[in-house]
Protein backbone atom coordinates (compact mmCIF):
# COMPACT_ATOMS: atom_id res chain seq x y z
CA UNK A 1 0.00 0.00 0.00
CA UNK A 2 2.47 2.56 -1.09
CA UNK A 3 2.45 6.29 -0.91
CA UNK A 4 0.47 6.87 -4.57
CA UNK A 5 -2.67 5.03 -2.89
CA UNK A 6 -2.45 7.85 0.03
CA UNK A 7 -6.32 9.22 -0.82
CA UNK A 8 -7.95 9.35 2.09
CA UNK A 9 -7.91 12.32 5.08
CA UNK A 10 -8.67 13.13 8.59
CA UNK A 11 -12.67 13.21 7.88
CA UNK A 12 -12.17 9.93 6.68
CA UNK A 13 -10.48 8.10 9.70
CA UNK A 14 -12.96 10.03 11.77
CA UNK A 15 -15.67 8.18 9.93
CA UNK A 16 -14.61 4.90 10.41
CA UNK A 17 -14.25 5.89 14.73
CA UNK A 18 -17.55 6.91 14.65
CA UNK A 19 -19.24 4.26 12.55
CA UNK A 20 -17.57 1.41 14.92
CA UNK A 21 -18.52 2.97 18.34
CA UNK A 22 -22.06 4.25 17.75
CA UNK A 23 -22.95 1.12 15.20
CA UNK A 24 -26.13 -0.05 15.94
CA UNK A 25 -26.23 0.18 19.43
CA UNK A 26 -26.46 4.00 19.82
CA UNK A 27 -30.22 4.06 19.38
CA UNK A 28 -30.06 1.92 22.40
CA UNK A 29 -28.66 4.44 24.60
CA UNK A 30 -28.43 3.88 27.69
CA UNK A 31 -29.76 0.92 27.97
CA UNK A 32 -28.04 -1.36 30.62
CA UNK A 33 -26.39 1.10 32.33
CA UNK A 34 -29.24 3.14 33.79
CA UNK A 35 -30.18 -0.04 35.51
CA UNK A 36 -26.60 -0.08 37.55
CA UNK A 37 -26.08 3.87 37.44
CA UNK A 38 -29.56 5.55 37.50
CA UNK A 39 -29.82 9.42 37.54
CA UNK A 40 -26.37 9.59 37.53
CA UNK A 41 -25.98 7.45 34.42
CA UNK A 42 -24.47 10.07 31.90
CA UNK A 43 -21.62 10.65 34.20
CA UNK A 44 -21.37 6.98 34.01
CA UNK A 45 -20.33 7.16 30.04
CA UNK A 46 -18.04 10.50 30.66
CA UNK A 47 -16.02 8.00 33.29
CA UNK A 48 -15.91 5.19 30.41
CA UNK A 49 -14.90 7.76 27.93
CA UNK A 50 -11.74 8.82 30.18
CA UNK A 51 -11.11 5.12 30.14
CA UNK A 52 -10.94 4.92 26.68
CA UNK A 53 -8.68 7.47 26.27
CA UNK A 54 -6.64 6.12 28.43
CA UNK A 55 -6.61 3.08 25.55
CA UNK A 56 -6.11 5.37 22.84
CA UNK A 57 -2.83 7.52 23.95
CA UNK A 58 -1.26 4.83 23.50
CA UNK A 59 -2.08 3.60 19.73
CA UNK A 60 -1.92 7.82 19.25
CA UNK A 61 1.97 7.65 20.39
CA UNK A 62 3.12 4.30 18.43
CA UNK A 63 0.73 5.74 15.50
CA UNK A 64 2.62 9.36 15.57
CA UNK A 65 6.13 7.63 15.32
CA UNK A 66 8.07 5.58 12.78
CA UNK A 67 5.34 3.06 12.95
CA UNK A 68 2.51 4.97 11.79
CA UNK A 69 3.24 4.91 8.44
CA UNK A 70 2.12 0.99 8.13
CA UNK A 71 -1.53 -0.42 8.36
CA UNK A 72 -0.44 -3.55 10.52
CA UNK A 73 -1.28 -1.58 13.77
CA UNK A 74 -0.69 -3.03 16.89
CA UNK A 75 1.25 -5.88 15.04
CA UNK A 76 3.75 -3.42 14.83
CA UNK A 77 3.95 -2.07 17.90
CA UNK A 78 4.44 -5.06 20.17
CA UNK A 79 6.93 -6.94 17.65
CA UNK A 80 8.82 -3.87 17.59
CA UNK A 81 8.94 -2.41 21.18
CA UNK A 82 9.16 -6.44 22.25
CA UNK A 83 11.39 -7.08 19.40
CA UNK A 84 9.72 -10.18 19.31
CA UNK A 85 7.34 -11.28 16.07
CA UNK A 86 5.57 -14.00 18.35
CA UNK A 87 4.54 -11.59 20.40
CA UNK A 88 2.83 -9.59 17.98
CA UNK A 89 1.71 -12.11 15.68
CA UNK A 90 0.16 -14.25 18.46
CA UNK A 91 -1.78 -11.51 20.59
CA UNK A 92 -2.91 -9.87 16.98
CA UNK A 93 -3.99 -13.49 15.08
CA UNK A 94 -8.05 -13.18 16.88
CA UNK A 95 -8.38 -9.76 15.93
CA UNK A 96 -9.25 -10.53 11.79
CA UNK A 97 -11.42 -13.79 13.11
CA UNK A 98 -12.99 -10.94 15.65
CA UNK A 99 -13.88 -8.76 12.92
CA UNK A 100 -15.08 -11.38 10.39
CA UNK A 101 -17.41 -12.64 12.48
CA UNK A 102 -18.73 -8.85 13.77
CA UNK A 103 -19.34 -8.45 10.08
CA UNK A 104 -21.05 -11.73 9.35
CA UNK A 105 -23.39 -10.80 12.12
CA UNK A 106 -23.98 -7.63 11.25
CA UNK A 107 -24.54 -8.60 7.31
CA UNK A 108 -27.27 -11.12 8.63
CA UNK A 109 -29.23 -7.92 10.82
CA UNK A 110 -28.95 -6.13 8.08
CA UNK A 111 -30.48 -8.98 5.83
CA UNK A 112 -33.34 -9.58 8.94
CA UNK A 113 -34.25 -5.47 9.11
CA UNK A 114 -34.54 -5.14 5.16
CA UNK A 115 -37.28 -8.13 5.16
CA UNK A 116 -37.00 -8.86 1.77
CA UNK A 117 -38.90 -11.95 0.01
CA UNK A 118 -35.22 -13.78 -0.27
CA UNK A 119 -34.04 -15.88 2.56
CA UNK A 120 -31.88 -13.72 5.15
CA UNK A 121 -28.44 -15.97 4.61
CA UNK A 122 -28.82 -15.11 1.02
CA UNK A 123 -29.08 -11.68 1.51
CA UNK A 124 -26.25 -11.41 3.73
CA UNK A 125 -23.96 -13.07 1.70
CA UNK A 126 -24.58 -10.38 -0.75
CA UNK A 127 -23.99 -8.10 1.41
CA UNK A 128 -20.23 -9.43 2.28
CA UNK A 129 -19.94 -10.18 -1.13
CA UNK A 130 -21.01 -6.69 -2.29
CA UNK A 131 -18.35 -4.96 0.88
CA UNK A 132 -15.90 -7.44 -0.43
CA UNK A 133 -16.04 -5.85 -4.21
CA UNK A 134 -16.31 -2.38 -2.74
CA UNK A 135 -12.86 -3.22 -0.81
CA UNK A 136 -11.16 -4.82 -4.03
CA UNK A 137 -12.12 -1.28 -5.90
CA UNK A 138 -9.42 0.49 -3.41
CA UNK A 139 -9.33 1.89 -0.44
CA UNK A 140 -10.58 5.49 -2.00
CA UNK A 141 -13.71 3.27 -2.94
CA UNK A 142 -14.82 2.41 0.85
CA UNK A 143 -13.20 5.03 2.23
CA UNK A 144 -15.77 7.91 0.26
CA UNK A 145 -18.65 5.23 1.71
CA UNK A 146 -17.68 5.26 5.43
CA UNK A 147 -17.53 8.90 5.52
CA UNK A 148 -21.27 8.92 3.43
CA UNK A 149 -22.81 6.41 5.77
CA UNK A 150 -20.95 7.68 9.02
CA UNK A 151 -21.61 11.03 8.57
CA UNK A 152 -25.38 10.42 7.57
CA UNK A 153 -25.76 8.32 10.85
CA UNK A 154 -24.00 10.70 13.16
CA UNK A 155 -26.00 14.08 11.75
CA UNK A 156 -29.31 11.50 12.19
CA UNK A 157 -28.24 11.23 15.76
CA UNK A 158 -27.32 14.47 16.32
CA UNK A 159 -30.30 15.80 15.08
CA UNK A 160 -32.69 13.15 17.06
CA UNK A 161 -30.72 14.20 20.41
CA UNK A 162 -30.90 18.36 19.55
CA UNK A 163 -35.00 17.15 19.11
CA UNK A 164 -35.04 14.97 22.37
CA UNK A 165 -33.07 18.50 24.16
CA UNK A 166 -35.63 20.53 23.73
CA UNK A 167 -38.54 18.24 25.44
CA UNK A 168 -35.90 17.40 28.52
CA UNK A 169 -36.97 17.54 31.99
CA UNK A 170 -34.66 18.78 34.69
CA UNK A 171 -36.89 16.95 37.40
CA UNK A 172 -36.28 13.56 36.04
CA UNK A 173 -32.80 13.78 37.53
CA UNK A 174 -33.90 14.44 41.21
CA UNK A 175 -33.47 12.93 43.52
CA UNK A 176 -29.97 11.91 41.72
CA UNK A 177 -30.02 9.13 44.06
CA UNK A 178 -33.29 7.56 44.39
CA UNK A 179 -32.86 4.00 45.68
CA UNK A 180 -31.11 2.68 48.43
CA UNK A 181 -28.16 1.18 47.26
CA UNK A 182 -27.39 3.97 44.86
CA UNK A 183 -27.77 6.22 48.54
CA UNK A 184 -25.69 3.39 50.30
CA UNK A 185 -22.93 3.13 47.60
CA UNK A 186 -22.82 6.09 45.17
CA UNK A 187 -19.41 5.73 43.95
CA UNK A 188 -19.41 1.69 43.83
CA UNK A 189 -22.97 1.94 41.27
CA UNK A 190 -21.34 5.01 39.50
CA UNK A 191 -18.14 2.62 38.78
CA UNK A 192 -20.41 -0.41 37.66
CA UNK A 193 -22.35 1.70 35.19
CA UNK A 194 -19.08 3.12 33.73
CA UNK A 195 -17.22 -0.75 33.70
CA UNK A 196 -20.56 -1.41 31.52
CA UNK A 197 -20.45 1.65 29.47
CA UNK A 198 -16.65 1.05 28.60
CA UNK A 199 -17.97 -2.11 26.70
CA UNK A 200 -19.32 0.25 24.05
CA UNK A 201 -15.93 1.55 23.24
CA UNK A 202 -14.69 -1.81 22.17
CA UNK A 203 -13.79 -1.61 18.70
CA UNK A 204 -12.10 1.97 18.86
CA UNK A 205 -8.93 0.85 17.53
CA UNK A 206 -10.32 -0.03 13.85
CA UNK A 207 -8.78 3.37 12.44
CA UNK A 208 -5.76 1.92 12.37
CA UNK A 209 -6.37 0.32 9.62
CA UNK A 210 -5.85 3.55 7.61
CA UNK A 211 -2.06 4.00 8.50
CA UNK A 212 -1.71 2.72 4.79
CA UNK A 213 -3.98 4.75 3.22
CA UNK A 214 -4.71 7.82 4.55
CA UNK A 215 -2.30 11.54 3.95
CA UNK A 216 0.24 12.29 6.77
CA UNK A 217 -1.20 9.03 9.01
CA UNK A 218 1.50 10.46 11.59
CA UNK A 219 -0.25 13.37 12.12
CA UNK A 220 -3.95 11.93 10.82
CA UNK A 221 -4.40 8.61 12.65
CA UNK A 222 -3.44 10.01 16.37
CA UNK A 223 -6.13 13.18 15.81
CA UNK A 224 -8.72 10.75 14.49
CA UNK A 225 -8.34 8.42 17.67
CA UNK A 226 -8.35 11.22 20.24
CA UNK A 227 -10.64 13.15 18.56
CA UNK A 228 -13.24 10.59 17.79
CA UNK A 229 -13.05 8.95 20.97
CA UNK A 230 -13.66 12.07 22.68
CA UNK A 231 -16.24 12.98 20.47
CA UNK A 232 -18.23 10.08 20.34
CA UNK A 233 -17.81 9.61 24.34
CA UNK A 234 -19.36 12.87 24.35
CA UNK A 235 -21.96 12.09 22.37
CA UNK A 236 -22.90 8.88 23.71
CA UNK A 237 -23.26 10.89 27.31
CA UNK A 238 -25.34 13.72 25.65
CA UNK A 239 -27.65 11.23 24.67
CA UNK A 240 -27.95 9.52 27.86
CA UNK A 241 -28.88 12.64 29.10
CA UNK A 242 -31.36 13.97 26.89
CA UNK A 243 -32.76 10.43 27.11
CA UNK A 244 -33.04 9.85 30.90
CA UNK A 245 -34.11 14.42 30.89
CA UNK A 246 -37.04 12.90 28.64
CA UNK A 247 -37.78 9.57 29.82
CA UNK A 248 -38.22 9.31 33.92
CA UNK A 249 -35.45 6.24 35.45
CA UNK A 250 -38.21 4.61 36.68
CA UNK A 251 -40.08 4.45 33.65
CA UNK A 252 -36.71 3.10 31.26
CA UNK A 253 -37.48 -0.34 31.46
CA UNK A 254 -40.77 0.46 29.20
CA UNK A 255 -38.60 1.88 26.47
CA UNK A 256 -38.09 -0.43 23.80
CA UNK A 257 -35.56 1.69 21.77
CA UNK A 258 -34.96 4.60 24.32
CA UNK A 259 -33.20 7.25 22.59
CA UNK A 260 -34.93 7.02 19.72
CA UNK A 261 -38.41 7.05 21.79
CA UNK A 262 -36.84 10.29 23.57
CA UNK A 263 -36.40 11.81 20.32
CA UNK A 264 -39.59 11.03 18.90
CA UNK A 265 -41.03 12.65 21.79
CA UNK A 266 -39.43 16.15 20.90
CA UNK A 267 -40.23 15.67 17.14
CA UNK A 268 -43.63 14.45 17.71
CA UNK A 269 -43.71 11.37 15.53
CA UNK A 270 -43.89 7.96 16.09
CA UNK A 271 -40.49 5.97 16.83
CA UNK A 272 -41.40 3.61 15.01
CA UNK A 273 -40.79 5.50 11.73
CA UNK A 274 -37.27 6.47 12.90
CA UNK A 275 -35.89 3.52 14.20
CA UNK A 276 -35.80 1.19 10.90
CA UNK A 277 -34.46 3.77 8.83
CA UNK A 278 -31.76 4.15 11.69
CA UNK A 279 -30.83 0.54 12.39
CA UNK A 280 -30.42 0.22 8.34
CA UNK A 281 -28.13 3.34 8.73
CA UNK A 282 -26.38 2.59 11.60
CA UNK A 283 -25.82 -1.23 10.63
CA UNK A 284 -24.51 -0.08 7.01
CA UNK A 285 -22.22 2.54 8.83
CA UNK A 286 -20.89 -0.31 11.07
CA UNK A 287 -20.09 -2.47 8.31
CA UNK A 288 -18.30 -0.34 5.89
CA UNK A 289 -16.31 0.79 9.51
CA UNK A 290 -15.17 -2.11 11.12
CA UNK A 291 -14.20 -3.95 7.59
CA UNK A 292 -10.53 -1.62 7.90
CA UNK A 293 -10.01 -3.85 10.93
CA UNK A 294 -9.54 -7.39 9.76
CA UNK A 295 -8.27 -6.46 5.99
CA UNK A 296 -5.45 -4.59 6.88
CA UNK A 297 -4.69 -6.25 10.03
CA UNK A 298 -4.45 -9.54 8.05
CA UNK A 299 -2.18 -7.63 5.23
CA UNK A 300 -0.09 -6.42 8.58
CA UNK A 301 0.65 -9.78 9.26
CA UNK A 302 1.98 -10.35 5.72
CA UNK A 303 5.30 -9.40 7.53
CA UNK A 304 5.05 -13.33 8.73
CA UNK A 305 3.01 -14.73 5.89
CA UNK A 306 3.66 -13.51 2.74
CA UNK A 307 1.09 -13.95 0.33
CA UNK A 308 -1.05 -11.91 2.89
CA UNK A 309 0.33 -8.79 2.15
CA UNK A 310 0.33 -8.69 -1.86
CA UNK A 311 -2.18 -6.10 -3.17
CA UNK A 312 -3.72 -5.50 -6.65
CA UNK A 313 -3.27 -3.08 -8.94
CA UNK A 314 -5.98 -0.30 -6.80
CA UNK A 315 -3.69 -1.18 -3.46
CA UNK A 316 -6.39 -3.14 -2.06
CA UNK A 317 -4.90 -6.35 -0.10
CA UNK A 318 -6.65 -8.69 -1.69
CA UNK A 319 -5.47 -11.56 -0.43
CA UNK A 320 -6.24 -10.48 3.36
CA UNK A 321 -9.65 -9.57 2.14
CA UNK A 322 -10.33 -12.20 0.49
CA UNK A 323 -9.71 -14.56 3.35
CA UNK A 324 -11.66 -12.26 6.03
CA UNK A 325 -14.93 -12.24 3.73
CA UNK A 326 -14.29 -15.78 2.94
CA UNK A 327 -14.58 -16.41 6.58
CA UNK A 328 -17.08 -14.33 7.82
CA UNK A 329 -19.35 -15.63 4.23
CA UNK A 330 -18.41 -19.21 5.84
CA UNK A 331 -19.91 -18.80 9.20
CA UNK A 332 -22.86 -16.97 7.66
CA UNK A 333 -22.98 -20.15 4.98
CA UNK A 334 -22.65 -23.06 7.63
CA UNK A 335 -24.70 -21.55 10.29
CA UNK A 336 -21.65 -21.00 12.78
CA UNK A 337 -21.53 -17.32 12.90
CA UNK A 338 -22.23 -17.73 16.81
CA UNK A 339 -18.72 -19.85 17.12
CA UNK A 340 -16.83 -16.77 16.18
CA UNK A 341 -18.60 -14.33 18.43
CA UNK A 342 -17.49 -16.83 21.29
CA UNK A 343 -13.77 -14.74 20.46
CA UNK A 344 -14.71 -11.23 19.74
CA UNK A 345 -14.61 -9.55 23.51
CA UNK A 346 -12.08 -11.98 24.68
CA UNK A 347 -10.18 -11.76 21.33
CA UNK A 348 -10.38 -8.02 21.43
CA UNK A 349 -9.71 -7.10 25.45
CA UNK A 350 -6.46 -9.36 25.40
CA UNK A 351 -4.85 -7.33 22.97
CA UNK A 352 -6.13 -4.14 24.39
CA UNK A 353 -4.45 -5.63 28.07
CA UNK A 354 -1.51 -6.64 25.76
CA UNK A 355 -1.11 -2.86 24.04
CA UNK A 356 -1.76 -1.21 27.31
CA UNK A 357 1.12 -2.70 29.55
CA UNK A 358 2.92 -2.55 26.13
CA UNK A 359 1.97 1.71 26.11
CA UNK A 360 3.65 1.65 29.85
CA UNK A 361 6.78 -0.37 29.25
CA UNK A 362 7.62 1.43 25.81
CA UNK A 363 10.08 4.34 27.24
CA UNK A 364 11.96 1.78 29.26
CA UNK A 365 11.77 -1.34 26.71
CA UNK A 366 12.42 0.24 23.90
CA UNK A 367 13.40 4.26 24.35
CA UNK A 368 14.89 4.60 21.02
CA UNK A 369 11.49 3.92 19.41
CA UNK A 370 9.60 6.06 22.16
CA UNK A 371 11.71 9.52 21.82
CA UNK A 372 10.79 8.86 17.97
CA UNK A 373 7.26 9.15 18.60
CA UNK A 374 5.88 12.61 17.90
CA UNK A 375 2.79 12.57 20.31
CA UNK A 376 4.55 11.20 23.26
CA UNK A 377 3.84 12.15 27.12
CA UNK A 378 6.23 12.10 29.91
CA UNK A 379 7.55 8.20 30.93
CA UNK A 380 5.24 8.76 33.85
CA UNK A 381 2.34 10.34 32.70
CA UNK A 382 2.41 7.28 29.56
CA UNK A 383 3.00 4.50 32.29
CA UNK A 384 -0.12 5.90 33.89
CA UNK A 385 -2.24 6.03 30.89
CA UNK A 386 -1.15 2.17 29.59
CA UNK A 387 -1.82 0.89 32.87
CA UNK A 388 -5.00 2.39 33.74
CA UNK A 389 -6.20 1.50 29.87
CA UNK A 390 -4.75 -2.27 30.88
CA UNK A 391 -6.49 -2.72 34.05
CA UNK A 392 -9.51 -1.26 33.19
CA UNK A 393 -10.03 -3.98 29.98
CA UNK A 394 -8.92 -6.77 31.98
CA UNK A 395 -11.76 -6.39 34.52
CA UNK A 396 -13.74 -6.41 30.97
CA UNK A 397 -11.77 -9.51 30.28
CA UNK A 398 -12.62 -10.71 33.70
CA UNK A 399 -16.40 -10.17 32.67
CA UNK A 400 -16.12 -12.05 29.82
CA UNK A 401 -14.59 -15.08 31.20
CA UNK A 402 -16.91 -15.10 33.81
CA UNK A 403 -20.55 -14.35 32.03
CA UNK A 404 -22.29 -16.19 29.17
CA UNK A 405 -20.98 -14.54 25.74
CA UNK A 406 -24.38 -13.37 25.52
CA UNK A 407 -24.71 -10.99 28.19
CA UNK A 408 -21.17 -9.62 27.35
CA UNK A 409 -21.70 -9.14 23.96
CA UNK A 410 -25.18 -7.26 24.91
CA UNK A 411 -23.15 -4.83 26.81
CA UNK A 412 -21.31 -3.68 22.94
CA UNK A 413 -22.92 -1.62 20.91
CA UNK A 414 -23.88 -4.67 18.75
CA UNK A 415 -26.18 -6.27 21.28
CA UNK A 416 -29.18 -5.28 19.56
CA UNK A 417 -28.66 -7.29 17.23
CA UNK A 418 -28.50 -10.26 19.52
CA UNK A 419 -32.08 -11.50 19.48
CA UNK A 420 -34.35 -14.65 19.80
CA UNK A 421 -32.65 -17.39 17.91
CA UNK A 422 -29.06 -15.54 17.06
CA UNK A 423 -28.66 -15.59 21.00
CA UNK A 424 -29.59 -19.14 22.19
CA UNK A 425 -26.29 -20.52 21.04
CA UNK A 426 -24.43 -17.82 22.95
CA UNK A 427 -25.88 -19.07 26.32
CA UNK A 428 -22.49 -21.23 27.36
CA UNK A 429 -20.52 -20.93 29.97
CA UNK A 430 -17.23 -19.38 29.17
CA UNK A 431 -15.17 -22.41 29.75
CA UNK A 432 -17.34 -23.96 27.01
CA UNK A 433 -17.44 -20.70 24.91
CA UNK A 434 -15.17 -18.48 25.03
CA UNK A 435 -12.05 -19.69 26.21
CA UNK A 436 -11.73 -22.84 23.83
CA UNK A 437 -12.40 -20.51 20.83
CA UNK A 438 -9.28 -18.89 21.87
CA UNK A 439 -7.29 -21.38 22.70
CA UNK A 440 -8.25 -23.27 19.55
CA UNK A 441 -7.86 -20.08 17.25
CA UNK A 442 -4.68 -19.55 19.21
CA UNK A 443 -3.64 -23.15 18.21
CA UNK A 444 -4.49 -22.52 14.61
CA UNK A 445 -2.12 -19.81 14.71
CA UNK A 446 1.10 -21.23 16.02
CA UNK A 447 0.27 -23.66 13.15
CA UNK A 448 0.27 -20.76 10.60
CA UNK A 449 3.43 -19.44 12.24
CA UNK A 450 5.47 -22.51 11.76
CA UNK A 451 4.35 -23.20 8.53
CA UNK A 452 4.95 -19.47 7.44
CA UNK A 453 8.33 -19.80 8.67
CA UNK A 454 9.15 -22.96 6.93
CA UNK A 455 7.85 -21.33 3.17
CA UNK A 456 9.87 -18.12 3.89
CA UNK A 457 12.98 -20.53 4.25
CA UNK A 458 11.88 -22.41 1.17
CA UNK A 459 11.55 -19.04 -0.78
CA UNK A 460 13.91 -17.21 0.94
CA UNK A 461 12.05 -13.79 2.19
CA UNK A 462 14.44 -12.31 4.44
CA UNK A 463 12.69 -10.74 7.00
CA UNK A 464 13.63 -6.82 8.39
CA UNK A 465 15.67 -6.27 11.60
CA UNK A 466 12.90 -6.12 14.96
CA UNK A 467 15.38 -2.95 14.91
CA UNK A 468 14.52 -1.23 12.05
CA UNK A 469 11.40 1.15 12.56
Amino acid sequence: MAGGHRRLSLPHALAVVTGALLGVGALYIPERVETLAGPMTPVGFLVATAGALALTVGYATFLSGPLGDRSAGAYLHLSRTWRSRAVGFFTVWPKPAVYAALLALLAQYLARLLALPVAQDTVALVVLGGLLALHLAGPAVVGRLGLLLSGGFTLFVLVLAAAALSVVVPSNFVPLLPTPVLRDQPVLSLGRGALVALFGFVGFEACVGLAGEVESPRETLPRALLGGVTGVGLLVTLMAFVTLGVIPWARMIFATVPFVDAAASGLDVAATALVTPGLVLATLAALVALSWAPTRTLAGLGEVVPPLAHTNRFGAPDVASLVVFGLAGTLVFVDAVFVGLFLVVPGLLVLYVVHGLTTAALPVVNPDLYRACAFRLSPRLLAVCGLSGAGLTALLLWQALTLDPVVVLGYTRVGPTLTGPVADPLVRRPLESAVPTLVGWETLGVLVYVAARDYRAEVGVELEPLTRF
